[in-house]
This record gives C-alpha cells, structure tokens and sequence, in this order.
C-alpha cells in the first residue's frame, strides 16, 4: 500500500512537471485555431495568415511533416510576446466601396486607398482615420481604416480597396485573397487619393 502511494505521488510529480510548459503556453495564447477535416499546416497558414513556421513552433507537438493533426485540435496561432513589434499576421482581400458610406462615417470612392477592419480589430471604431501599413511580399502599401468588414478571413483578416491591393499584389484579381502583415501606425491622419510612406 505505501509502494503505491509512493508511486502514484511520484507519478503526479512527473505529470505536473512535464504538463506545465504546456500549461503555460496556452495561458499565453492570444489567438488560437481550431483543426478540422482536410486541414493540414498550409492550408491552416493560409487561412488565418500565420507563418507555417510559427505555428509549428508555438505547437511543438506538431511533427515536422505536419501529419499528425487531429480534428477537434486547438493550436495556439499567436501568443503575448509573439507580436512585439505590433505587426499582426491576417489575410488581405479587396472590395469596391462604390460611393458608399463606410462604417466610419464618411463616403467612400473607387480611388482610395481605404482598409476595412474585421469586427474584433476594428473595435468599435476605435481605429477609423488611422493609418495602417499593409505588407506582402516585400511590397508595403499605406491606407487609412475606414470600413468594417463583417466577412473578413480569420482573426486579423482586412479587406483593402483594389487601388491598395494592386500596390501590393499586381494578381490580387487571380489571388483573391493574400496572407498579409499589417500593422496601424500611431499617425491618425487621412490621406484619401493615394500611398503614403512615411
């Protein structure tokens, strides 16, 4: 009876110590993605716009084949201090706002370079006239938020005005959709006909 007492004491001990460095990391996830059928590391890249390589490394249970998904699996997509530098991984599609009225209140055209924000990054509005600098590829485009997009892919998904997206992806039309790095800068004017770099 002591002997397995004993054993099962040093079991515990084993399994808290080897479970903590996973507890850990998902207290620090801040964005996470659920696996379903058909999903393998690319396409789930694809989808939410986070590097392959940082998803296998913020899940290390991933193998290096990216084989051993399983349905129903939570993977972390991004973590406290994975976004220092405040750039933040999404995808860029694009849309014609025909002279409409944008979710921030102002009319907008055809020619302008405008970003509508997916609905937990647009936070209410809390961005609208903010600048925000959009990356692909090497190629950097600068637009001013504007908009809501409602149907944006993924967590940081943005939807850019074809003037924006032709800056950054000359086949946006064939693409469709691009995994982006954007991010806002602290600059809040409004530059509404064309690129602004700073």
């Amino acid at each position: 009876m002591l002997f397995s007492k004993t054993v099962l004491a040093l079991f515990a001990s084993v399994a808290a110590v080897s479970a903590t460095p996973l507890l850990e990391a998902r207290q620090s996830c801040t964005s996470s993605y659920t696996v379903v059928s058909g999903d393998f590391c690319n396409l789930i890249s694809q989808k939410t716009g986070v590097a392959v390589a940082t998803i296998e490394s913020l899940n290390p249970s991933i193998n290096s084949g990216c084989t051993n998904l399983q349905i129903g699996q939570v993977l972390c997509l991004a973590t406290g201090g994975s976004s220092g530098s405040g750039s933040i991984n999404g995808i860029a599609t694009y849309y014609d706002p025909n002279g409409g009225f944008g979710a921030c209140g102002n009319v907008l055209t055809n020619d302008m370079f405008v970003a509508a924000l997916n609905p937990g990054d647009y936070a209410s509005g809390a961005h609208c006239g903010r600048t925000i600098s959009v990356q692909y590829q090497g190629r950097t485009v600068n637009a001013v938020v504007q908009d809501l997009c409602p149907g944006c892919q993924g967590d940081h998904g943005i939807d850019l005005t074809e003037p924006a997206m032709s800056t950054i992806d000359s086949n946006y039309i064939f693409d469709g959709h691009i995994a982006v790095t954007w991010n806002l800068s602290k600059c809040s004017k409004w530059f509404p006909l064309g690129e602004v770099n700073y």
